[in-house]
């Protein structure tokens, strides 16, 4: 417990430098869309790993003998990766201006296509559906006319279109892309997957902890929890690189550059 305990001080002393940061963009404006959305998924980010740290016994929040909720642990740590994973796809990644106003359709188009398909449950305003429908046409024209659509498999467009895609590029394809290690990454993804369903695999690593102990699910989350502040690291990291913002404190950036390093090197 003890390792663990100095990877939840290590990840909330993150997560404070990551509200930090945060709270700078508070009524900033721009009209770099890359530095724009890159706040959007730090304001996502940041609640999600005060949450997370809500759910870890013998944190900040909660006391070590409290019920450990693995399920929710993982359930929370997969969606802090799948953000920093697209929030690099969108915001990070050095492409050429042609590819990066495609992947920012996808983005306007599956945002859209949301909205409406919520609206409608909700009975909203048909001049508001209406207007929705307008733009969700109009960026479907530009998705369909771009040669990096044409290039991708016909069920990748189907999804894309159907609205049910952000990106062009799924969970597994963006850690290549980063060049991270790929057993890593779908190993410790695994493990968030099956435990945040409820799957025989998750059920029985619940009975497998009521009766012999929670050991199990502890070194896994210490494992896990290691993983996740690595991306959030890599976040703050990058989004102050593309802001060209310094860190207040040298600690702060030294436990950024630690982990953020430690992303690439994760075997």
């Amino acid at each position: 417990m003890s390792n663990l305990q100095e990877l939840i001080e290590d990840f909330d002393f993150i997560t404070e430098v990551a509200y930090d940061l945060s709270q700078q963009f508070d009524g900033v404006q721009t009209d770099d869309r890359k530095k724009k959305v890159s706040t959007y998924y730090l304001a996502k980010v940041v609640p999600e790993c005060m949450s997370l740290l809500r759910v870890l016994p013998g944190s900040r929040f909660t006391d070590t003998e409290e019920l450990f909720d693995f399920p929710s642990f993982c359930s929370i740590s997969r969606s802090v990766i799948e953000a920093a994973n697209l929030h690099w796809y969108y915001c990070i990644e050095s492409i050429d201006a042609e590819v990066s106003n495609f992947r920012f359709y996808l983005y306007d188009f599956h945002d859209n296509k949301s909205t409406m398909q919520i609206s409608k449950f909700i009975d909203g305003e048909e001049e508001g559906l209406d207007l929705l429908q307008e733009k969700c046409d109009d960026l479907k024209d530009k998705i369909i006319q771009s040669d990096k659509f044409k290039s991708l498999l016909p069920e990748v467009q189907r999804q894309i279109l159907k609205g049910r895609k952000c990106s062009d590029m799924n969970q597994t394809e963006i850690p290549e892309s980063r060049g991270l290690d790929l057993n890593t990454f779908n190993g410790i993804y695994k493990i968030l997957s099956t435990n945040t369903h409820s799957t025989p695999s998750a059920i029985s690593a619940i009975v497998h902890s009521r009766i012999h102990g929670k050991e199990l699910h502890e070194a896994f989350a210490g494992l896990v929890l290691s993983y996740v502040a690595s991306f959030v690291a890599d976040m703050v990291r990058t989004i102050g690189e593309i802001w060209c913002l310094e860190f207040a404190k040298d600690e702060s950036e030294e436990i950024i550059a630690v982990y953020s390093e430690g992303l690439s090197e994760s075997t």
